[in-house]
């Protein structure tokens, strides 16, 4: 439930399910994510949550550490990892060499480059 790839992914699950069981499960690293969100960020994110069949919040408010817990979390639950990673250091980078530790096949899509 990130902003960009994620909220994309998960619309994209939204419009799967009218063709394929699939389930949209949510993992909220805390349950005020969005308080940040501009409008229109808040309001897409709200539609797509709503969409969901499952919500996992793992903290009432925002802890140290919980966007990584999050990606721990969606690691662990995976059968599969697609990760969109412009190769710097940060959060995708971990997640995925979590990934890799716990020996989950990884989908590295490159990111898109704009003019």
């Amino acid at each position: 439930m990130a902003l960009g790839f994620d909220i994309t992914c998960g619309e994209e699950i939204v419009r799967l399910r009218k063709e394929h069981p699939v389930r949209l499960v949510a993992c909220i690293p805390c349950a005020d994510q969005s308080a940040r969100f501009t409008e229109g960020q808040r309001a897409r994110y709200d539609s797509l949550l709503s969409a969901c069949d499952e919500k996992v919040i793992l903290h009432e408010s925002y802890a140290e550490g919980c966007m990584f817990e999050r990606n721990r979390y969606m690691v662990d639950h995976a059968a599969l990892l697609l990760a969109v990673h412009n190769g710097q250091p940060g959060g995708t980078r971990r997640t995925m060499e979590y990934a890799m530790r716990r020996g989950l096949q990884i989908v590295d899509i490159p990111p898109v480059m704009e003019p």
